[in-house]
């Protein structure tokens, strides 16, 4: 997805915090959620990217859903495009359903401005991980085995599709995977563990937005590290986020914010 798209070794100390040993080294990741009742084929939806500090759009993000046969199986594919505040796209990125029971197959990003492209695909309890960069090729593989903790690409399907339990549940939480994180520790020989990080989920308050489609109840989540060690030492920007949902059913993204810029739903079409 979108904002948490440069995870890099620098800005998250991560010789500090291996040593301190806060981040979990034990902890696998599990991809093997469904989110049927989150993946609507025929929806479109757009986000302005509205810069807080500079007080202009400065880009935009495009989503479809579709229903897609490949090699006879069927699938729910989410596409995503960002683009710039002229409308030059500099990322596209493809997350696949299995359609019968919405577990994601495999997602694919490929980012026009550093030349690389990387695929997650899920098989059971591993993912594969493949990354080509500068003509250079990288894999390796995770084991996945415990719930709740959610690959980066499918956080907002996962915050969407545990709203209610999240909102009447008091200290929720759940283990981040960032597998671009993941990938730079592979490159230094660290262990890929500590790109796994716990977060904290705090609801808000109750919200009336005006959306595309009306006027909707809405509930505010902040989403950051669970360890006061980590909150206080790795980039705000990077690491705490804001997210605005319906209240109602399937739980539409309506705003989200992170770093210095809000995303502001603008378009939010549904499937005849």
């Amino acid at each position: 997805m979108l904002w948490l798209k440069k995870m890099n070794l620098k800005n998250y100390c991560l010789h500090t915090l291996f040593i301190s040993g806060v981040l979990l080294s034990a902890i696998s990741v599990s991809a093997q959620e469904t989110y049927l009742d989150e993946l609507l084929p025929g929806t479109k939806t757009s986000f302005k990217h509205w810069d807080v500090q500079r007080a202009e759009i400065s880009g935009y993000s495009h989503f479809s859903y579709e229903a897609v046969t490949k090699d006879t199986r069927k699938f729910i594919v989410e596409r995503n495009e960002n683009t710039r505040a002229d409308g030059e796209v500099f990322t596209r990125k493809t997350l696949w359903f299995a359609a019968n029971s919405g577990v994601p197959e495999w997602y694919e990003e490929e980012d026009l401005r550093e030349d690389f492209r990387i695929k997650n695909s899920y098989s059971g309890q591993i993912m594969r991980t493949r990354l080509e960069k500068a003509g250079k090729v990288l894999e390796f593989e995770t084991n996945l085995s415990q719930e709740n903790a959610v690959p980066f690409e499918v956080v907002i399907f996962f915050l969407r599709k545990n709203l209610q339990h999240i909102l009447q549940t008091k200290d929720y939480s759940f283990t981040l995977f960032l597998p671009l994180l993941a990938i730079e520790l592979e490159e230094k020989g660290l262990p890929r563990s500590m790109s796994m990080i716990r977060m904290k989920v705090e609801p808000q308050e109750e919200l009336s937005l005006e959306t595309p489609l009306g006027k909707m109840k809405a509930r505010k989540i902040l989403v950051l590290p669970k360890s006061g060690f980590l909150r206080a030492l790795l980039p705000r920007d990077k690491t705490h986020f804001e997210f605005t949902i319906a209240e109602a059913a399937p739980h539409y993204l309506l705003e989200f914010t992170a770093g210095k810029t809000r995303h502001i739903l603008t378009q939010l079409s549904l499937t005849q």
